[in-house]
């Protein structure tokens, strides 16, 4: 991985999914974020762009959705856990500087189920949290189905998922509509 750029790196996180290649695409993103956005925000596409994110431990897609937003001129909202997650220090790395430039916003909340923090208690903080900061479109990506759950209740309608077509990601977008 030595010498790759962060575009190669982002592409190989996104076939890989593992804390190494996270770490190294944290590691280089964060030596130079703007041109690392321009980078990522090349191999990005997509029918919805996500207005909020949830997510555990995947930068890959927090970094995706961050870079099309920065290139539509947008703000992204980024749902992230609170209590620690098993590969979640490249996603804190990275969302500590992007949200001091300005580009996302963070909201730290329990995302995973435990005695302490149930799945019901979770989906009605998510509720709450969704219905308060107004969120239309959010990527589910790297979301538990009681966020998900959480989110309908919170009106949420359209979701997106992140998926690798090898060349480029694709934001493709999803919904629970009533039929007619």
């Amino acid at each position: 991985m030595a010498g790759y750029g962060v575009g190669e790196l982002f592409r190989l996180v996104l076939a890989e999914r593992s804390e190494e290649a996270r770490e190294r695409l944290a590691a280089v993103f964060l030596e130079d974020v703007e041109q690392g956005l321009e980078a990522i925000a090349r191999r990005v596409s997509g029918e919805a762009l996500p207005d909020t994110i949830v997510a555990r431990t995947a930068l890959e897609i927090v970094l995706a959705a961050a870079a099309y937003a920065w290139k539509e001129g947008k703000r992204l909202r980024v749902m992230a856990s609170s209590e620690p997650i098993p590969g979640w220090r490249p996603l804190n790395q990275v969302l500590a500087v992007i949200e001091e430039n300005g580009i996302v916003e963070v909201y730290r909340l329990p995302l995973i189920a435990s005695a302490k923090s149930t799945a019901r208690d979770i989906a009605r903080r998510v509720a709450r949290l969704v219905k308060g900061i107004s969120s239309r479109v959010v990527d589910v990506s790297d979301a538990p189905p009681y966020i998900v759950a959480g989110l309908y209740t919170g009106g949420v309608r359209t979701m997106t998922v992140l998926v690798d077509l090898g060349h480029i990601a694709v934001f493709q977008k999803f919904g629970f509509y009533q039929a007619l």
